[in-house]
């Protein structure tokens, strides 16, 4: 039997348009022919403002009251954030315009260990995410959304204990025709055991045929097939600020919703990113666009934020921010992580944390690594590399254990005499020599004799010799 999970958002009026916002902040919409108050914030109600309050009457109760118009789009850009980041518990999410969702919960119960794990685990992320909402669990969807609507928690996984729960809901609560509802209380029928107590076939007359037919699916009696929610191909978010912002500290509130969206969406294409897109909309004063790099896969929201906050410390806003938006369109597969098995593992994941943060506060181009590079001349046998991805073997790394680390940006040339190179003294040269002829093809030849060689005071230093021409020495690194 399946298990619909309803997740209704009573309050995505306003929390779409503000995230975050403590001053007074209402949400209003036109109504039987004024604009009237349909939701508003704890500071505004505290100010006496309300909900079906005329919009003109309200700013006399709160100077800094600010009243926005009601944006259905956003609304719906919100639901499927949600959405987005529900489908990381099970595959089967479906939308429930305006403010709800359902999720099919059956296939994914054992997989994260029961109910009792399952339900607070969606009742942390909602709370993560900054929405208020209303949970139920039932084995229809048109019952799971009947009773997250209602705002009562309740779990019920059978048909038969269905009916004994849905039995004391209101009328009210019911989806009847207009001016259905007081012809049924005028009979003195109250709630929707009163109501089912009456003949179906008269009870179809006088209600008509669309309410019995909601009726037969909420009680499992007909099939109700709700379509599936699509993943988009690659993650896009925008949010819009409900006020200007200044501070880079401010705006981790919206990004760390961004995050927990972007976590879900990997998740259910069990993948991870190494590139952030991020943009801060300014106004007038355009966008300020950056990316965050990552030398290892990550879809872990805490970690992403980690990292986020570093960079903005180099993030210079020109202008307030008006709205910051995400996107990753570079997904990889990564399958869930298993716990280390050994310290070392640990260590490595410690030091790549590092790394990453260190990039992130100083820039990309300020910590690199080194990678050796399949060519005989010292000046072109490394090259720059992100850190930790110029992993070479052992066996290579052994064949230049004579080569120092330090060398010079360009060959240094060395004063001669009586045939041997001098650099504040005669120069002691190594027996052994390492003869290098290469980079015939790309015209860049070389052709020298290297030497490990002393000073007087005991510096090594490596030197080699022309082969052709004049045969001078130069210097060309230091151990």
């Amino acid at each position: 039997m399946k298990q619909w999970l309803a997740i209704h958002l009573p309050r995505l009026s306003l929390e779409s348009l503000a995230a975050g916002q403590d001053s007074p902040l209402a949400v209003s919409e036109y109504r039987a022919g004024r604009q009237q108050i349909i939701i508003c914030n704890q500071a505004a109600t505290l100010a006496g403002v309300s909900p079906g309050m005329p919009a003109a009457v309200a700013p006399a109760l709160s100077l800094s009251l600010r009243i926005l118009p009601r944006e259905p789009g956003k609304e719906r850009a919100a639901l499927e954030g949600v959405a987005v980041w529900a489908s990381r518990f099970t595959s089967h999410v479906a939308l429930a315009p305006p403010h709800g969702l359902l999720l099919e919960l059956a296939g994914s119960r054992r997989l994260f260990g029961g109910f009792r794990v399952l339900l607070p685990s969606l009742q942390r992320g909602l709370g993560e995410l900054g929405y208020g909402f209303h949970m139920a669990l039932a084995p229809t969807p048109e019952a799971a959304l009947l009773l997250a609507r209602s705002g009562r928690r309740r779990w019920v996984t059978d048909l038969a204990g269905l009916r004994r729960v849905l039995g004391p809901l209101p009328l009210a609560l019911l989806p009847l025709p207009s001016g259905r509802l007081d012809d049924l209380q005028g009979l003195g029928l109250r709630s929707l055991d009163d109501l089912l107590a009456l003949p179906p076939a008269g009870l179809r007359r006088r209600i008509g045929s669309e309410f019995m037919d909601w009726l037969e699916r909420l009680l499992g009696r007909a099939p109700d097939p709700r379509p599936r929610f699509q993943l988009p191909d690659c993650f896009q978010r925008r949010i819009e600020l409900p006020a200007e912002v200044c501070c880079r500290q401010a705006l981790l509130f919206p990004a760390r919703r961004l995050l927990l969206e972007l976590s879900g969406f990997l998740t259910a294409h069990q993948a991870g990113t190494q590139r952030l897109a991020w943009t801060l909309g300014q106004g007038a004063a355009g966008e300020r666009c950056f990316h965050l790099g990552l030398l290892v896969l990550e879809r872990d929201p805490d970690r992403l934020l980690e990292l986020l906050r570093e960079r903005l410390e180099r993030v210079e806003l020109s202008a307030p921010v008006r709205e910051i938006a995400l996107e990753v369109r570079d997904l990889q597969p990564l399958a869930g992580r298993p716990l280390a098995l050994f310290a070392e593992v640990e260590g490595v994941d410690a030091e790549l944390g590092l790394l990453e943060r260190l990039r992130m506060r100083l820039g990309v181009d300020a910590v690199s690594g080194l990678q050796v590079a399949p060519d005989h001349r010292p000046e072109r046998a490394w090259r720059w590399a992100d850190p930790g991805s110029g992993v070479t073997a052992m066996t290579e790394v052994e064949r230049w254990r004579e080569r120092p680390l330090w060398l010079l940006p360009e060959p240094r040339q060395l004063r001669v005499q009586n045939g041997r190179p001098w650099l504040g003294g005669r120069l002691e040269l190594g027996v052994e020599r390492e003869r290098i002829e290469s980079g015939w093809w790309d015209e860049r030849p070389v052709a020298r004799d290297y030497f490990m060689a002393r000073t007087a005071s005991g510096r090594r230093l490596w030197v080699y010799q022309e082969l052709h021409g004049e045969r001078g020495w130069f210097l060309h690194g230091c151990f």
